[in-house]
């Protein structure tokens, strides 16, 4: 059986290369183990969770468990993979970039990433507090991944700026300010549950737009 796929490519901030669909028993298995580790990893935290753990949550043997799971480095990156991946994809399949309204490219991109986000949270908040655990040659690799998240919408936001459609001074450090904010519900769900699912995402959406269109546009 084949272990994890991680990260095929070779540089910091390529695309990952993945080969199947997770449409497969072994793909779906590898799934269901992310999503039980993360909640162990946010309950005891990373360096505390063994392998014998994580087979223990997911009733899998431990010898069995290696055929999905090389270690727990691999459980990292399939988190972080869960909700990049999937939305860099997005991206190219949507042609989001060709289109020639900025405004409708931001509004597009925003609400396809709150989405995201809010539907893999848990694996999200784990990234947050545990990517320090990866080996440097990972870190690499993830911080690569995020840059190029947020230069697709430097890219974006310095395009509505040029048809003065954006009113940013600068469009590198908006582009931080934004992706950092896509992810504000996994680290203040605890005082954000009064809003439902559509209630945050369109207050979310209204603020960061809010802060970056032009009055008027």
């Amino acid at each position: 059986m084949n272990k994890v796929k991680r990260f095929k490519n070779s540089r910091a901030g390529g695309r990952s290369e993945r080969t199947d669909e997770v449409k497969s028993p072994a793909e779906k298995r590898r799934l269901l183990i992310v999503k039980k580790a993360t909640r162990l990893f946010i309950k005891k935290g990373y360096a505390q969770t063994t392998m014998r753990d994580i087979a223990g949550a997911t009733n899998i043997n431990l010898g069995n468990l290696y055929n999905y799971i090389a270690s727990k480095e691999d459980i990292l990156c399939l988190s972080f993979e869960n909700y990049h991946d999937p939305a860099m994809e997005w991206f190219e399949s949507e042609g989001i970039m060709g289109l020639d309204d900025p405004r409708q490219q931001l509004e597009k991109s925003v609400r396809r990433l709150l989405e995201t986000i809010h539907d893999v949270m848990s694996e999200v908040l784990m990234m947050y507090r545990e990517t320090r655990e990866l080996p440097p040659k990972f870190m690499k690799i993830v911080l690569g991944k995020e840059s190029e998240l947020i230069g697709i919408f430097e890219k974006i936001i310095a395009g509505g700026v040029a048809k003065k459609v954006f009113d940013v001074r600068d469009p590198f450090f908006a582009a931080n300010m934004l992706v950092f904010q896509l992810s504000l519900f996994p680290l203040r769900s605890w005082n954000l549950k009064k809003y439902t699912r559509e209630e945050y995402l369109d207050l979310a959406q209204g603020t960061i737009l809010k802060a970056i269109v032009t009055p008027g546009r």
